[in-house]
């Protein structure tokens, strides 16, 4: 099974995320979960926009291309509008998408968005504290509105989440 893991993080200690990690995993049942590739983007101007990047092979085409730059800023930019990512206390968050369900014809039906958390890192495992499910609809993956709590994500958080789960899929990582 392959999975992203995206991270963002408050390096500059304004109260606001302006580092996007997308990890790239491999996992084998027999084996520790391998780390393929990986992106970093980055807000140096607080305004909620990427500004640098270091991008790679993100659809895994075989090279870094215009291509790879363009799906990395839009998915970035949909990160730095979550707050859940960056909100206090607990800023050691994370948020991993895979490909939970095909149709019939191999084409992802599904994508899963699990929400983990971890209060001591170094010390204990990411928790996981919640888990959606995006499903395709006419070529756009849709969050179920009734699953999104309003104790943690706003309309524009719901927003971004259903941009992220729809541009995943163009990262060909399943």
């Amino acid at each position: 099974m392959r999975y992203l893991k995206v991270v963002a993080k408050d390096q500059s200690a304004n109260a606001q995320a302006d580092t996007v990690k997308l990890l790239f995993f491999q996992r084998n049942p027999t084996l520790p979960d391998e780390l393929v590739r990986q992106a970093t983007a980055v807000d140096i101007s607080a305004d909620g926009l990427v500004d640098y990047q270091m991008t790679g092979d993100i659809d895994g085409n075989g090279f870094s291309g215009l291509q790879d730059r363009e799906l990395l800023k839009n998915f970035a930019n949909s990160v730095l509008k979550l707050s859940w990512l960056s909100r206090s206390p607990i800023a050691n968050r994370s948020i991993s998408f895979y490909v939970s369900r095909f149709d019939g014809a191999g084409v992802p039906a599904e994508v899963r968005l699990d929400f983990y958390q971890n209060e001591k890192p170094m010390i204990e495992r990411e928790k996981l504290v919640l888990s959606l499910t995006a499903s395709d609809e006419k070529g756009q993956m849709r969050l179920n509105e009734e699953d999104l709590s309003r104790d943690l994500f706003d309309t524009l958080d719901g927003e971004a989440l259903q941009r992220m789960a729809t541009l995943y899929l163009k990262f060909n990582w399943r």
